[in-house]
């Protein structure tokens, strides 16, 4: 995928995301362009806060370098995107720095899906199933709490952090 030369004076960052089965790079003017996909190797992961109207929400950040160009793929924290991705990627035993990763976003009805590779290889999760969502009331209201499950990928990522030598989350 080639978005264009990065300015190698300010080593700056090509932003993304992944939309209706699509990574979407989004110009000025609210214009944006859709790829299939992105590939290159795996150069972090971490967990920004960013501010929407005054809301504080974290999201992750996979960085992805091709050749000479960098991408950073934005996923909001809970994304089941993003925790399609990572649990593949924990799957490859010998991922490194040096693996060349894949991914593929689709549609399937109203959901986005990802296939992800590395090495040309196609990636299952590490696990079949994630820990379950506990429900809690608060105020009369029964509200699902996803904090043991987020825990639980947030371990994962940090493994696979820890396999290309960027240290844990």
């Amino acid at each position: 995928m080639a978005l264009g030369t990065i300015d190698q004076d300010t080593k700056r960052k090509i932003y993304l995301s992944i939309s209706h089965g699509k990574v979407v790079h989004y110009l000025s003017g609210g214009r944006a362009e859709n790829f299939k996909n992105v590939e290159g190797k795996l150069q972090d992961i971490t967990i920004k806060e960013r501010s929407f109207n005054g809301v504080k929400t974290n999201f992750w950040y996979i960085d992805i370098k091709d050749g000479g160009e960098l991408y950073s793929i934005s996923l909001p924290y809970v994304s089941g995107t993003f925790k399609s991705i990572i649990l593949a990627l924990a799957s490859y035993q010998s991922l490194s720095k040096e693996t060349t990763i894949l991914i593929e976003p689709y549609e399937k009805g109203n959901y986005t899906k990802v296939a992800v590779y590395a090495d040309e290889k196609k990636l299952d999760w590490v696990v079949k199933e994630l820990p379950p969502l506990k429900e809690v009331v608060v105020g009369g209201k029964t509200f699902s709490d996803d904090t043991e499950r987020m825990e639980f990928i947030k371990r994962i990522a940090s493994q696979v952090k820890e396999r290309i030598g960027k240290g844990s989350l």
